[in-house]
Protein backbone atom coordinates (compact mmCIF):
# COMPACT_ATOMS: atom_id res chain seq x y z
CA UNK A 1 0.00 0.00 0.00
CA UNK A 2 1.32 3.17 -0.81
CA UNK A 3 1.48 6.55 0.68
CA UNK A 4 -1.40 8.02 -1.48
CA UNK A 5 -3.58 5.34 0.25
CA UNK A 6 -3.20 7.06 3.47
CA UNK A 7 -5.77 9.97 2.53
CA UNK A 8 -8.29 7.65 2.29
CA UNK A 9 -7.45 6.13 5.82
CA UNK A 10 -5.50 3.88 5.03
CA UNK A 11 -8.00 1.83 2.48
CA UNK A 12 -6.58 0.74 -0.97
CA UNK A 13 -8.74 0.92 -4.11
CA UNK A 14 -10.53 3.82 -3.02
CA UNK A 15 -11.16 6.41 -5.99
CA UNK A 16 -10.96 10.13 -5.01
CA UNK A 17 -13.55 12.76 -5.64
CA UNK A 18 -13.77 13.56 -8.68
CA UNK A 19 -12.60 17.74 -9.83
CA UNK A 20 -15.14 20.10 -11.67
CA UNK A 21 -14.35 21.25 -14.89
CA UNK A 22 -15.88 23.92 -14.49
CA UNK A 23 -15.02 25.47 -11.40
CA UNK A 24 -16.67 28.87 -12.68
CA UNK A 25 -20.02 29.58 -14.54
CA UNK A 26 -19.69 27.85 -18.54
CA UNK A 27 -22.66 30.59 -19.28
CA UNK A 28 -24.05 33.80 -17.99
CA UNK A 29 -27.00 34.16 -16.04
CA UNK A 30 -29.28 36.07 -14.14
CA UNK A 31 -28.10 36.22 -10.53
CA UNK A 32 -30.56 37.15 -7.72
CA UNK A 33 -29.24 37.93 -3.94
CA UNK A 34 -31.08 35.09 -1.65
CA UNK A 35 -33.62 36.68 0.59
CA UNK A 36 -32.53 37.82 3.49
CA UNK A 37 -28.56 37.96 3.42
CA UNK A 38 -26.13 40.63 3.20
CA UNK A 39 -25.67 43.51 5.57
CA UNK A 40 -28.31 45.36 7.29
CA UNK A 41 -28.44 49.31 7.61
CA UNK A 42 -25.84 51.07 9.70
CA UNK A 43 -23.91 48.04 9.55
CA UNK A 44 -19.96 48.41 8.45
CA UNK A 45 -19.44 45.96 6.49
CA UNK A 46 -15.54 44.56 6.56
CA UNK A 47 -12.94 46.22 4.06
CA UNK A 48 -11.87 44.93 0.98
CA UNK A 49 -15.63 43.60 0.42
CA UNK A 50 -19.10 44.65 -1.07
CA UNK A 51 -22.29 45.29 -0.31
CA UNK A 52 -24.07 44.56 -2.66
CA UNK A 53 -23.63 40.81 -4.25
CA UNK A 54 -21.02 40.25 -7.01
CA UNK A 55 -21.91 37.43 -9.19
CA UNK A 56 -19.17 34.95 -10.15
CA UNK A 57 -17.18 35.95 -12.94
CA UNK A 58 -18.24 33.61 -16.61
CA UNK A 59 -15.33 31.48 -18.08
CA UNK A 60 -16.87 29.90 -21.11
CA UNK A 61 -15.61 26.94 -22.84
CA UNK A 62 -14.09 28.73 -26.02
CA UNK A 63 -12.14 30.53 -23.56
CA UNK A 64 -10.98 27.96 -21.65
CA UNK A 65 -9.97 26.20 -24.70
CA UNK A 66 -7.68 28.96 -25.98
CA UNK A 67 -6.24 29.15 -22.67
CA UNK A 68 -4.89 25.29 -22.37
CA UNK A 69 -5.24 24.60 -26.08
CA UNK A 70 -4.61 27.34 -28.30
CA UNK A 71 -4.33 27.15 -31.96
CA UNK A 72 -0.71 27.13 -33.89
CA UNK A 73 0.47 30.70 -34.68
CA UNK A 74 1.00 29.13 -38.22
CA UNK A 75 -1.48 26.56 -39.72
CA UNK A 76 0.23 23.86 -42.27
CA UNK A 77 -1.03 22.58 -45.49
CA UNK A 78 -0.78 18.48 -46.37
CA UNK A 79 1.75 19.53 -48.81
CA UNK A 80 4.17 20.85 -45.99
CA UNK A 81 3.06 18.57 -43.86
CA UNK A 82 4.61 15.86 -46.20
CA UNK A 83 7.67 17.60 -46.63
CA UNK A 84 8.44 17.58 -42.94
CA UNK A 85 10.53 14.99 -40.72
CA UNK A 86 8.21 12.21 -39.65
CA UNK A 87 8.64 13.12 -35.60
CA UNK A 88 7.68 16.80 -36.29
CA UNK A 89 4.81 15.84 -38.14
CA UNK A 90 3.64 13.36 -35.35
CA UNK A 91 4.02 16.02 -33.22
CA UNK A 92 1.79 18.77 -35.02
CA UNK A 93 -0.59 15.47 -35.84
CA UNK A 94 -0.54 14.32 -31.98
CA UNK A 95 -1.10 18.13 -30.39
CA UNK A 96 -4.53 18.68 -33.21
CA UNK A 97 -6.25 15.49 -31.93
CA UNK A 98 -5.45 16.27 -28.33
CA UNK A 99 -6.91 19.76 -28.84
CA UNK A 100 -9.71 18.18 -30.65
CA UNK A 101 -10.20 15.69 -27.67
CA UNK A 102 -10.26 18.03 -25.12
CA UNK A 103 -13.23 20.24 -27.46
CA UNK A 104 -15.11 17.24 -27.70
CA UNK A 105 -15.03 16.76 -23.40
CA UNK A 106 -15.81 20.29 -23.14
CA UNK A 107 -19.11 20.04 -25.33
CA UNK A 108 -20.11 16.77 -23.20
CA UNK A 109 -19.52 18.41 -19.86
CA UNK A 110 -21.62 21.77 -20.93
CA UNK A 111 -24.40 18.98 -22.12
CA UNK A 112 -24.15 16.89 -19.10
CA UNK A 113 -24.17 20.30 -17.54
CA UNK A 114 -27.54 21.09 -19.49
CA UNK A 115 -29.55 17.98 -19.13
CA UNK A 116 -28.96 18.42 -14.96
CA UNK A 117 -30.45 21.84 -14.70
CA UNK A 118 -33.08 20.74 -16.95
CA UNK A 119 -33.75 17.94 -14.79
CA UNK A 120 -33.64 20.24 -11.51
CA UNK A 121 -35.63 22.96 -13.10
CA UNK A 122 -38.41 20.20 -14.21
CA UNK A 123 -38.31 18.82 -10.05
CA UNK A 124 -38.97 22.33 -8.80
CA UNK A 125 -41.65 23.12 -11.04
CA UNK A 126 -43.25 19.83 -10.24
CA UNK A 127 -42.50 21.19 -6.52
CA UNK A 128 -44.22 23.90 -7.25
CA UNK A 129 -47.27 22.59 -8.94
CA UNK A 130 -47.82 20.51 -6.18
CA UNK A 131 -47.66 23.12 -3.76
CA UNK A 132 -50.52 24.77 -5.88
CA UNK A 133 -52.72 21.79 -5.75
CA UNK A 134 -52.16 22.13 -1.82
CA UNK A 135 -53.45 25.83 -1.54
CA UNK A 136 -56.63 25.10 -3.94
CA UNK A 137 -57.31 21.84 -1.79
CA UNK A 138 -60.69 22.77 0.13
CA UNK A 139 -61.47 20.93 3.22
CA UNK A 140 -64.98 18.93 3.39
CA UNK A 141 -67.19 19.10 5.75
CA UNK A 142 -66.06 15.55 7.91
CA UNK A 143 -62.70 16.80 7.83
CA UNK A 144 -63.79 20.35 9.36
CA UNK A 145 -65.89 18.57 12.00
CA UNK A 146 -63.72 15.41 12.42
CA UNK A 147 -59.73 16.06 12.59
CA UNK A 148 -58.45 16.94 15.48
CA UNK A 149 -56.75 20.25 15.97
CA UNK A 150 -53.97 21.76 18.56
CA UNK A 151 -56.23 22.93 20.68
CA UNK A 152 -58.30 19.84 20.97
CA UNK A 153 -55.27 18.21 22.11
CA UNK A 154 -54.53 20.70 24.44
CA UNK A 155 -57.41 20.92 25.94
CA UNK A 156 -57.76 17.41 27.61
CA UNK A 157 -54.99 14.35 28.41
CA UNK A 158 -52.48 13.53 25.47
CA UNK A 159 -53.06 9.65 25.87
CA UNK A 160 -56.28 8.18 26.26
CA UNK A 161 -57.54 6.62 29.68
CA UNK A 162 -58.47 2.76 29.95
CA UNK A 163 -61.71 1.68 30.39
CA UNK A 164 -62.10 -0.69 33.57
CA UNK A 165 -62.23 -3.60 31.48
CA UNK A 166 -58.83 -3.04 29.75
CA UNK A 167 -57.05 -2.14 33.44
CA UNK A 168 -58.74 -5.53 34.54
CA UNK A 169 -57.54 -7.32 31.46
CA UNK A 170 -53.63 -5.48 32.40
CA UNK A 171 -53.48 -6.67 35.63
CA UNK A 172 -54.38 -10.15 35.07
CA UNK A 173 -51.86 -10.06 31.91
CA UNK A 174 -49.22 -8.94 34.92
CA UNK A 175 -50.40 -11.63 37.15
CA UNK A 176 -49.96 -14.11 34.70
CA UNK A 177 -46.42 -12.75 34.06
CA UNK A 178 -45.58 -12.81 37.57
CA UNK A 179 -46.52 -15.96 37.93
CA UNK A 180 -45.17 -17.77 35.07
CA UNK A 181 -41.59 -15.94 35.66
CA UNK A 182 -42.16 -17.20 39.16
CA UNK A 183 -42.40 -20.74 38.15
CA UNK A 184 -39.61 -20.58 35.85
CA UNK A 185 -36.88 -20.14 38.77
CA UNK A 186 -38.67 -22.47 41.26
CA UNK A 187 -38.56 -25.14 38.13
CA UNK A 188 -34.94 -24.38 38.07
CA UNK A 189 -34.39 -24.47 41.59
CA UNK A 190 -35.81 -27.69 41.68
CA UNK A 191 -34.20 -29.09 38.67
CA UNK A 192 -30.34 -28.30 40.71
CA UNK A 193 -31.67 -29.81 43.77
CA UNK A 194 -32.76 -32.87 42.61
CA UNK A 195 -29.48 -33.52 40.38
CA UNK A 196 -27.40 -32.65 44.13
CA UNK A 197 -29.66 -35.07 45.49
CA UNK A 198 -28.97 -37.59 42.87
CA UNK A 199 -25.28 -36.86 43.12
CA UNK A 200 -25.26 -37.08 47.58
CA UNK A 201 -25.91 -40.83 47.12
CA UNK A 202 -22.22 -40.75 45.90
CA UNK A 203 -20.76 -38.45 48.82
CA UNK A 204 -18.62 -39.80 51.75
CA UNK A 205 -21.03 -38.71 55.02
CA UNK A 206 -20.12 -41.14 57.85
CA UNK A 207 -16.55 -43.02 58.42
CA UNK A 208 -17.74 -45.81 57.32
CA UNK A 209 -18.79 -45.25 53.74
CA UNK A 210 -15.06 -42.88 53.75
CA UNK A 211 -13.31 -45.80 54.18
CA UNK A 212 -15.07 -47.94 51.91
CA UNK A 213 -14.57 -45.62 49.39
CA UNK A 214 -10.97 -45.61 49.54
CA UNK A 215 -11.02 -48.92 49.84
CA UNK A 216 -12.80 -49.12 46.77
CA UNK A 217 -10.38 -46.51 45.10
CA UNK A 218 -7.29 -48.34 46.42
CA UNK A 219 -8.32 -51.65 44.99
CA UNK A 220 -6.69 -54.74 43.06
CA UNK A 221 -9.59 -53.93 40.37
CA UNK A 222 -8.65 -49.95 40.68
CA UNK A 223 -4.51 -50.29 40.54
CA UNK A 224 -4.55 -52.78 37.21
CA UNK A 225 -6.93 -50.51 35.18
CA UNK A 226 -4.21 -47.71 36.14
CA UNK A 227 -1.35 -49.58 35.41
CA UNK A 228 -2.62 -50.45 32.23
CA UNK A 229 -3.67 -47.02 31.99
CA UNK A 230 -0.12 -45.74 32.15
CA UNK A 231 1.47 -48.51 30.18
CA UNK A 232 -0.36 -46.94 27.04
CA UNK A 233 0.68 -45.05 24.93
CA UNK A 234 -1.59 -42.19 23.36
CA UNK A 235 -2.11 -43.30 20.42
CA UNK A 236 -3.33 -46.21 22.29
CA UNK A 237 -5.66 -45.07 24.20
CA UNK A 238 -9.25 -45.57 23.58
CA UNK A 239 -11.05 -41.61 23.23
CA UNK A 240 -14.58 -44.29 22.90
CA UNK A 241 -16.47 -44.48 26.36
CA UNK A 242 -16.71 -48.53 27.67
CA UNK A 243 -20.13 -50.48 26.77
CA UNK A 244 -20.75 -50.14 30.04
CA UNK A 245 -20.77 -46.36 30.17
CA UNK A 246 -22.66 -46.45 27.10
CA UNK A 247 -25.10 -48.47 28.06
CA UNK A 248 -25.45 -46.81 31.38
CA UNK A 249 -25.41 -43.09 29.49
CA UNK A 250 -27.98 -44.23 27.53
CA UNK A 251 -30.17 -45.48 29.58
CA UNK A 252 -30.09 -42.40 31.81
CA UNK A 253 -31.39 -40.37 28.54
CA UNK A 254 -34.10 -42.98 27.87
CA UNK A 255 -35.19 -42.61 31.61
CA UNK A 256 -34.70 -39.33 31.88
CA UNK A 257 -32.17 -39.92 34.60
CA UNK A 258 -29.29 -37.18 36.30
CA UNK A 259 -26.37 -38.32 38.31
CA UNK A 260 -27.64 -41.81 38.21
CA UNK A 261 -31.07 -40.59 39.32
CA UNK A 262 -34.35 -39.61 38.63
CA UNK A 263 -34.47 -36.35 37.07
CA UNK A 264 -36.86 -33.41 37.93
CA UNK A 265 -38.94 -34.02 34.79
CA UNK A 266 -39.63 -37.99 35.62
CA UNK A 267 -40.58 -36.93 39.65
CA UNK A 268 -42.94 -34.51 38.34
CA UNK A 269 -44.62 -37.11 36.19
CA UNK A 270 -45.21 -39.79 38.77
CA UNK A 271 -47.05 -37.08 40.92
CA UNK A 272 -49.09 -35.72 38.63
CA UNK A 273 -50.12 -39.35 37.68
CA UNK A 274 -48.45 -39.19 34.32
CA UNK A 275 -46.16 -41.60 34.41
CA UNK A 276 -48.98 -44.03 35.62
CA UNK A 277 -51.46 -42.96 32.97
CA UNK A 278 -48.67 -43.61 30.22
CA UNK A 279 -47.82 -47.31 31.91
CA UNK A 280 -51.80 -47.94 31.57
CA UNK A 281 -51.75 -46.51 28.37
CA UNK A 282 -48.68 -48.70 27.28
CA UNK A 283 -50.68 -51.86 28.78
CA UNK A 284 -53.66 -50.97 26.94
CA UNK A 285 -51.76 -50.93 23.52
CA UNK A 286 -49.35 -54.50 24.66
CA UNK A 287 -53.06 -56.20 25.22
CA UNK A 288 -54.53 -54.40 21.84
CA UNK A 289 -51.24 -55.32 20.27
CA UNK A 290 -51.20 -58.88 21.26
CA UNK A 291 -55.35 -59.85 20.41
CA UNK A 292 -54.41 -58.01 17.10
CA UNK A 293 -51.51 -60.77 16.87
CA UNK A 294 -53.81 -63.59 17.87
CA UNK A 295 -56.95 -62.69 15.33
CA UNK A 296 -54.36 -62.68 12.84
CA UNK A 297 -53.03 -66.20 14.11
CA UNK A 298 -56.45 -67.36 13.97
CA UNK A 299 -57.44 -66.12 10.32
CA UNK A 300 -53.66 -67.07 9.33
CA UNK A 301 -54.72 -70.67 10.57
CA UNK A 302 -58.32 -71.06 9.38
CA UNK A 303 -56.36 -70.16 5.81
CA UNK A 304 -54.06 -72.85 6.19
CA UNK A 305 -56.87 -75.32 7.04
CA UNK A 306 -59.41 -74.40 4.38
CA UNK A 307 -56.12 -75.02 2.40
CA UNK A 308 -55.17 -78.28 3.51
CA UNK A 309 -59.18 -79.39 2.86
CA UNK A 310 -58.78 -78.46 -0.93
CA UNK A 311 -55.80 -80.28 -1.39
CA UNK A 312 -57.25 -83.44 0.25
CA UNK A 313 -60.08 -82.67 -2.01
CA UNK A 314 -57.89 -82.53 -5.33
CA UNK A 315 -56.50 -86.00 -4.21
CA UNK A 316 -59.28 -87.89 -3.61
CA UNK A 317 -60.43 -86.66 -7.07
CA UNK A 318 -56.79 -87.76 -8.62
CA UNK A 319 -57.19 -90.83 -6.63
CA UNK A 320 -61.08 -91.51 -7.60
CA UNK A 321 -59.83 -90.49 -11.64
CA UNK A 322 -57.23 -92.80 -11.75
CA UNK A 323 -59.30 -95.96 -10.55
CA UNK A 324 -61.41 -95.20 -12.96
CA UNK A 325 -59.16 -95.36 -15.95
CA UNK A 326 -58.22 -98.59 -14.36
CA UNK A 327 -61.02 -99.90 -14.17
CA UNK A 328 -61.80 -98.97 -17.74
CA UNK A 329 -58.39 -100.57 -19.49
CA UNK A 330 -59.33 -104.17 -19.27
CA UNK A 331 -62.90 -103.70 -20.93
CA UNK A 332 -60.97 -102.20 -23.88
CA UNK A 333 -58.73 -104.87 -24.13
CA UNK A 334 -61.19 -107.22 -24.26
CA UNK A 335 -62.98 -105.43 -26.74
CA UNK A 336 -59.78 -105.40 -29.30
CA UNK A 337 -59.54 -109.29 -28.85
CA UNK A 338 -63.07 -110.34 -29.88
Amino acid sequence: MGRGALRFGGKSGVLPKPREIFKQPYKHQVYKQPAETGYAEGILHPKGTSRDYVPPKVFTPERRLKLSAKLPSKQYTESELKAMPAQQRFNIESAEMRRQYLKESYEAEVTRLERKEQKLQEKEEEQREIQREAKKHEQTRAELYTMSTVDSYLKGPFMRERTPEEKLLLQQKREANRLQQELKVKTERAVKLMELYNASASFAITEEKLNLMVDEAFSDRKLSEMEKVSASTPNRLDPMPSEFEFETNLKDVILGNANKGPSFEVVEDTLLGATEALNKEAEVSKEKKKEELKLEALEKQKKLQELQEEMIKEREQLHQEQLKQKKDEPTAEDGSKQ
